[in-house]
Order: structure tokens, then sequence, then C-alpha cells
């Protein structure tokens, strides 16, 4: 697991350095003002993608590897009918939110009033939005993990791309318009991957077995009722927040915070991107509660052990992360990283678990500890941001993941029977901690000095040495499998 982990974050890693390219570029040629601008209008841009997806992207990934064992045909079909809908619904969308923005702007927020003509292009991206995750977990859903991981790369380059020239070439009108062309050709692309029937599979798909609504499976439909508030409020939770940053504090200090928040994305965008691609897919296939506990547990494990060993330095180094990801003017949202790097692993913490509560199938109790997380969020942050300023946003932030990790493990306990192991909540523990004390130690201490660059490698030094203790013979012995594996592997290269 730990070399198909390594491998996926590998993909990752370079998708990442692709739009760190955008994030410096846009940075330098945009300012924080804009860059908090553009946060709020990606923000709304969301809300509006992943509400009207009806969960389709999160349903391919659910649905479709059990018809892509079964029978290709069958899988390509089913495809090609949650592709068909979506589209439908997502051009609907951007159709009404266009003539929305030019009759009657002030409907989203005044103050977006001044962006309007970048918002009223913005919203011809929406089908690239919305497509390109249902795709890449249909890929997925293929039972490609690594091939899902390269279209994302594209997407990454298509991104990053019509960043830097579209902003060059005319601010972000230009940005938005020449993403949502290049994008619909990457979904072109990217539908005809997904579609594809294998060599030496017949054409026609089987006829359908199971009950029929407007094309899709009335599970899926059932799935998407069951989801649909939840696929409105998260993203809504992160839009209110931002916004309310922009009201009290202006675009400046939204922009720092987006700096901040920048941050934390790479980190989940590395070490996060597994839980679509093949935690889900694993647990989703066939076998007991305590076989799905099973493979959930020794992915946490691998998951806690490379978050550990990846993440401090960042922390412990939060202004030159910032100046290298950003510039120099977004330094303040420095002292914040930690914050919401925090949550941002205990989202993927508690995402772990939640994958198995949707494997067996008690949607309600999901969706309603869900948005209950999202309301827990909402209401924290708007109490303390007038006062607090962006650590009120981010402790409200801070607050849903650590709901949802609770009333996860504790469904799971009460429901399955199913409890963390010892060692494994030790661990989890262990990591948090780690990453608390570094970003105190890198916002505390931020000058590079000798001694501060020496305190935070005996920092970084302990807690490797601590971590060691959480290996068990198992794990020693799979690293040194790879170790020599990786030996071999540069062994010829060294006789050159």
């Amino acid at each position: 697991m730990l070399k198909v982990l390594l491998t996926i974050g590998f993909l990752q890693l370079l998708t990442m350095l692709v739009q760190l390219v955008r994030t410096k570029a846009l940075a330098l040629m945009l300012g924080p003002e804009m860059v908090g601008a553009m946060s709020v209008i990606d923000k709304l841009l969301q809300v509006i993608a992943q509400s009207l997806s009806l969960s389709l992207p999160f349903a391919a990934v659910r649905f479709l590897p059990p018809q892509w064992v079964r029978d290709p045909r069958a899988f390509a079909a089913l495809a090609r009918r949650m592709r068909t809908i979506l589209t439908v619904l997502i051009v609907a969308a951007t159709v009404i939110g266009t003539a929305i923005t030019f009759a009657a702007p002030a409907v989203w927020g005044e103050k977006l009033l001044p962006y309007r003509d970048a918002l009223s292009v913005a919203f011809l991206t929406l089908p690239v939005l919305a497509l390109v995750p249902f795709l890449q977990n249909a890929i997925a859903g293929r039972m490609q993990q690594y091939q899902s991981m390269v279209f994302a790369l594209l997407h990454a380059v298509v991104f990053t791309v019509t960043g830097v020239v579209g902003v060059w070439w005319k601010g972000l009108t230009g940005f938005y318009l020449m993403y949502a062309a290049l994008g619909l050709a990457l979904v072109w692309w990217g539908a005809r991957r997904v579609e594809a029937v294998p060599d030496g599979v017949g054409e026609s798909p089987p006829p359908d077995t199971e009950p029929m609504r407007l094309g899709l499976p009335v599970q899926i439909w059932k799935f998407a009722a069951a989801m649909v508030s939840l696929t409105f409020l998260a993203p809504y939770a992160s839009l209110a927040v931002q916004y309310k940053v922009l009201t009290y504090f202006g675009a400046g200090t939204a922009g720092w915070m987006q700096a901040a928040v920048g941050v934390s994305l790479a980190v989940r965008g590395v070490l996060g991107s597994a839980h679509a691609v093949f935690l889900t897919p694993q647990v989703n296939k066939e076998g007991t509660p305590v076989d799905r506990w099973y493979r959930a547990t020794e992915f946490q494990k691998t998951l806690c052990f490379l978050v550990a060993v990846t993440v401090p330095p960042l922390l412990l180094l939060p202004q030159i992360v910032v100046r290298l990801l950003y510039s120099s003017a977004f330094l303040p949202g420095a002292a914040f990283v930690v914050l919401f790097v925090l949550v941002e692993v205990l989202t993927m913490l508690s995402g772990t678990y939640q994958a198995l509560i949707i494997a067996h199938n008690h949607l309600a109790y999901h969706v309603a500890q869900s948005v209950a997380a999202q309301l827990l969020l909402v209401g924290v942050a708007t109490a303390l941001i007038p006062a607090h300023g962006i650590i009120g946003a981010g402790i409200g932030a801070l607050c849903a993941p650590a709901l949802l990790y609770a009333g996860t493990l504790i469904f799971l306990w009460r429901k399955h029977g199913l409890r963390v192991p010892g060692r494994q909540f030790a661990l989890t523990g262990f990591v948090l901690a780690v990453l608390a004390a570094a970003g105190t130690a890198g916002t505390l201490f931020p000058a590079l000095t000798w001694g501060t660059i020496a305190l935070k490698l005996m920092m970084y030094g302990t807690a490797l040495g601590a971590l060691a203790l959480f290996l068990t013979g198992e794990d020693r012995r799979n690293l040194a499998r790879m170790a020599d594996g990786v030996r071999q592997w540069l062994r010829p290269a060294s006789g050159h």
C-alpha cells in the first residue's frame, strides 16, 4: 500500500508543482487584493458546480467500480448517461448564472460588484469545473488510479497555462475565457477515455436489470438525493467564511487568508488524492465490515506516517513556503498556515473512516453529521471573524473535521463494533501534536538565524525518531523491501 500511495503522491506532486507555477505567477501579477477577490469568485462557482452536480462525481467512484468488474460495456453505458445528465444540468446553470450577472449582479453580493465583468465570464467555466472531477473519478472507477492522476496532471497544466497567459492577456476575464475553452477540450478527451470499451469486448451493453429513472439506476438517484444538501452546504460554508473576511477586513486580508489556505490545499492535494482514486474503490469492493475496516486502518496508518514525514518542514518554515508559493506581499498569511493545514490533515484523517460509513450505505447518518459539521463551521467562524479575523475563520474551519472524526468513530463502534486500535489512535494523536508544535515554532521564530535553524532541525529530528517507535515489525520489513527495490533499480544506472 505504501508503494501505491507514494506513486499516487508522486503524480500529485507533479500536479502541485505545475499549480505552483500558476499560484506564484498570479500572486506576482495580481497581488493580494485581486487574489482575494478571485478566491471569492472561485468559491461562488464551486457552490453552484457542486450543488448542481448532484454528487455524480462522487457517485462515479461509488457505483462505477462494481460495473467495471462485472461488465465494461455496462460501465461505459452508465458513465455516458451520468455524464449526459451532468452536462445538461451544468449548461443550464451556466446560462442562468450569466444572465443573472448581467441583469442583477447584486444577487451575488455587493462586494463582488467591482468584479462584474470577470464574474460574468467566469460562469462559462462551470462545465469544466463540474465535469473534470467526474471524469477523474470515473477513470479511477475503471480501477486505473494512475491514469486518473495523469488526467488530473493534464488538467493542472491547462489550469496553469490559461491562468498565466489569460491574466497576462486580459486579467481575470482573460483567464476565465481561456480556461473555459481549453478546459472543454480536455473534458472531451477525458470523456472519450472514460467511455472507451476495451478491445475484445462487445460494443452493445447488456440490458439494464436495475430499476431506472431518467436514465440512471434508482440507487444513484437515492444517493444523489441523500447527498444534495451536503453538496450545497459544504462549498457554501467555505464561501460564507471567505466572504465574511472580505466584508470585514477587505480584499487584501482575504488574499492573505487565501495564501494560508493555499498552502493547506497543497498539502491535501499531494497527500489526499489517494482517498478518491485508491481508498474509496478499495472499501467499496465486496467484503465484510471487518475486511473494509482493515483496509481503511492500514490506509490510515500509512497516511499518518507520510504526513508526519512530509508536512512538519512546511510548518517550521511557513514564511519561506508562502514566499515561494505567492510573494512577500502575502507574508502576513504565514502566521495562519498551521491552522488551515491542521484543518486539511484532520479532514483527510476523518475522511478515511467516513468512506466506511458511505460504503455501508449509512447515508442518512453521513449527511446528518456532515451538515452539522458545516453549520458548526459557519456558526463559529461567523461569531469569531469580526473580532479575531483570520484566526476566527481558522478555528471555525477546524471545528468541522474534529466533529466528523469523533462522530464517525463513535458511529462505527456502536453500529458495527469497530474500534480504532490503540496504537493507531496514539499515532494519530502524535501526528497532530507534531504538526501543532511545528506550526507554533514556525510562527514564533520566523527569523532564519543559526539558533532557530538548529532548534527546528532538532524538533524535526526528534519527531522522526519518535515516529519510528510506532513502526511494527511488518512495517520495518516492508520498508526494507522497498529500500532493496530502490537499490536494485539504481544499480544498473550506476554502472554506466
